[in-house]
């Protein structure tokens, strides 16, 4: 991990609130002048540690009502097998969420989609065809209670 100090965290906790406000408006809201903010914020970009901004959307209000979570494992777990599964599955566009897990299954994918027959007509034309999958088991999320992208600094 990088050395960050106080000020780096407050600087990162402005952000994760709202990434869209300029380095004035960030050095305004920590009791920074403009120059040093900018500083840190250009220096914490360049250790990887702000990696982007990002807007967050309203799925619903797009049209994407259902979230399905899909447990798929391999039948190989050889490096080639996961990565051509890998390398598949990321390009589906639906697919917002890949995480590679220990256990019963390799992976949790998360999948957004219209409706429940947008998540069928996906299953059946892309998930099962993706390479090396051996067996799915989804579950659709009910109600999303948090969700957030912000770390507890």
């Amino acid at each position: 991990m990088h050395e960050i100090d106080e000020v780096d965290r407050r600087i990162l906790r402005v952000m994760q609130a709202d990434g869209a406000l300029s380095v004035t408006d960030i050095a305004d809201r920590i009791g920074l002048s403009q120059s040093p903010c900018s500083r840190r914020v250009s220096r914490l970009t360049e250790q990887g540690i702000i990696l982007g901004k990002t807007v967050i959307l309203d799925r619903k209000k797009l049209g994407f009502n259902a979230i399905v979570l899909v447990r798929i494992k391999l039948t190989s777990h050889g490096r080639k097998s996961f990565e051509k599964f890998q390398q598949a599955v990321l390009r589906i566009p639906e697919v917002q969420v890949v995480q590679l897990m220990l256990g019963d299954y390799d992976f949790n994918v998360r999948v957004v989609v219209r409706d429940m027959d947008h998540f069928h007509a996906l299953l059946r034309d892309q998930i099962v065809l993706l390479p090396g999958v051996q067996e799915i088991q989804s579950s659709v999320l009910l109600d999303e209670l948090k969700y957030t992208t912000q770390l507890p600094l």
